[in-house]
């Protein structure tokens, strides 16, 4: 009873598997039948000839001027948090606002006892050059300036 119910097994195993074959075959013969198709159906283009435009001749133009460089604008940012903002240059003067790090300024020019001149809210304004980072600004751009290039009003 074993021996017969084994080779029952066995004999429905064999004929799937011989289907399977089958349907491989079958797939792998479509497969190479597609591109065999679509090359039928392909239309050929002839080759795209490609020509040199002509140009009239033409008096070669002349370099134009070199324009002015645009001057880019001398900036400070603050180094430092809470520094006073002045109405004049030294610590007797009256406190008009307080920059904090990063905030940047427009500078006006720079005085010989140590105090830079900026503009501060549509106003002129003194913080301490010790506070100070300079930075020309071009094009968004930043390039750093060094405090000898801040413009003396003294």
């Amino acid at each position: 009873m074993r021996k017969k119910t084994l080779s029952i097994v066995l004999d429905a195993f064999i004929v799937l598997l011989l289907i399977t074959i089958i349907l491989l075959i079958i797939l792998i013969v479509k497969r190479g039948e597609a591109p065999m198709e679509a090359h039928e159906t392909q239309v050929e283009t002839p080759p795209v000839v490609q020509t040199e435009p002509t140009v009239p001749d033409e008096k070669p133009e002349e370099p134009e001027e070199p324009t002015e460089e645009v001057k880019a604008d001398l900036l400070a940012r603050c180094n430092a948090d809470g520094v006073n903002i002045r109405k004049g240059a030294g610590t007797d003067n009256d406190v008009m606002g307080m920059a904090a790090e990063g905030d940047e300024y427009k500078v006006i020019g720079n005085h010989a006892n140590g105090w830079v001149e900026v503009e501060y809210k549509g106003s002129i304004g003194f913080i301490f050059g010790e506070y100070l980072d300079f930075y020309y600004m071009s094009g968004g751009e930043y390039t750093p300036a060094e405090r000898s290039e801040v413009p003396n009003l003294d």
